[in-house]
């Protein structure tokens, strides 16, 4: 609900169901990639490495956080880093890789 809200253009909104999330389930690493996402939308691409530092330090291999973080540093220009960050084998990284390709 959180992710379709800020596609929606509601940041502010899908940030306040995150964090409701959060507050039942601290550290639950799904809702950490969508408050991740919620600061990759508005540009805030370091914010968003923080919090998706959180998830990999406990699961280095999370493919969600892995394709958000690479398609947090492609957003930000660091096309050598989204490359890198990409190289888990799932569906989320697959679509960053396909977004990567038309940028």
């Amino acid at each position: 609900l959180g992710n379709l809200a800020c596609q929606k253009g509601m940041v502010k909104e899908a940030r306040t169901i995150i964090e409701g999330v959060l507050a039942l389930r601290p550290g639950f690493p799904p809702a950490l990639v969508g408050l991740a996402f919620t600061r990759v939308v508005v540009d805030d691409f370091d914010g968003a490495q923080a919090i998706l530092d959180k998830v990999l330090a406990a699961n280095p291999e999370d493919s969600d956080a892995l394709a958000m973080l690479g398609l947090s540093h492609m957003l930000a220009g660091r096309r050598g880093e989204a490359e890198q960050a990409l190289t888990a084998d799932s569906a989320a990284a697959d679509m960053a890789r396909a977004i990567m390709e038309v940028a």
